[in-house]
């Protein structure tokens, strides 16, 4: 009897605990229910229903509509997020686009000034006829003690000290000493270069010098007589007397004129054409190719 009393105990307690089960999830087993309800009416096909059927489709709209809303916001939702996610991608891929670009670009920029001082010298050599070797500076020492820069054309390729070196903008300078394929070129700048130099405008005379300062680019224009007319503005030009330059050829323009309070001689500062610190190609005006001609 005790172990039949025991079993009678027994399952009371388990109806009870099935029934606080159900108690304390009647609320989810509700909602299963009507979103069962929902789902299958959205599926269930259409036609005529009872009274019970239209209760029930009744009853069951307001959870049908919320059903669709949620359905359709979700649907929405991903569709936003795949859309966010494809735009951050192009976004990248544009970027990345834009890199290689600005690279090619960037690329691009030195051949194209390349290209425009080669055809600069190109239409030099047309303007200013003479038998040209064209060369490519290699090392430069235009600050130091002696303004001087390396070109890669030597003795082999024709070169020999003396030679004229221009550039389209004019005079540069001149060969002083040959190797086997590179030559080293002493500036107009240089304190020891000195070249026959006349004011285009008015024909004065004088010569092209270096300053003795180390760190100055410009030149002086000397042995200029008092009587000759220069002033600033003026284009100074190679006259050709020293047997080593053509005539012609640009030195450049006086900046200022200093006649003193005597002497014979007036002396004018020149800056130069060319801008050395630019210089990438060079001419090297060939033996017996001196022709002349301003450029």
């Amino acid at each position: 009897m005790l172990a039949a009393a025991q079993g009678r105990l027994g399952g009371g307690n388990r109806e009870r605990r099935v029934i606080a089960f159900f108690r304390k999830h009647v609320i989810s087993f509700l909602a299963v229910a009507v979103a069962t309800v929902c789902v299958a009416s959205l599926y269930a096909p259409t036609g005529p229903t009872g009274p019970v059927g239209r209760l029930i489709a009744w009853a069951a709209s307001p959870f049908q509509k919320a059903t669709v809303y949620v359905f359709d916001g979700a649907t929405s939702l991903w569709t936003s997020y795949v859309a966010l996610i494809d735009a951050h991608e192009e976004a990248d891929d544009l970027r990345t686009i834009n890199s290689l670009l600005a690279q090619k670009l960037a690329e691009l920029v030195p051949l194209e000034e390349e290209n425009a001082r080669l055809r600069r010298l190109l239409e030099f050599k047309t303007r200013v006829p003479n038998r040209y070797l064209p060369a490519r500076i290699v090392a430069t020492d235009i600050l130091g003690q002696f303004h001087q820069v390396t070109i890669n054309l030597g003795a082999d390729d024709g070169a020999r000290s003396g030679l004229p070196v221009v550039s389209d903008a004019g005079v540069i300078g001149r060969i002083v000493e040959t190797y086997g394929w590179t030559s080293k070129v002493m500036l107009m700048i240089d304190p020891n270069s000195s070249i026959d130099a006349v004011v285009r405008r008015t024909g004065a005379q004088g010569i092209i010098q270096g300053t003795n300062a180390r760190y100055d680019l410009a030149c002086q224009f000397a042995f200029s007589l008092r009587t000759e007319e220069v002033k600033e503005g003026d284009v100074v030009v190679t006259s050709g007397l020293d047997q080593m330059f053509p005539p012609g050829l640009t030195l450049g323009r006086v900046t200022q004129v200093s006649k003193g309070d005597y002497g014979i001689f007036q002396e004018a500062r020149v800056a130069p054409a060319v801008d050395f610190a630019s210089l990438r190609e060079v001419l090297v005006i060939a033996p017996g190719g001196a022709g002349g001609g301003a450029p």
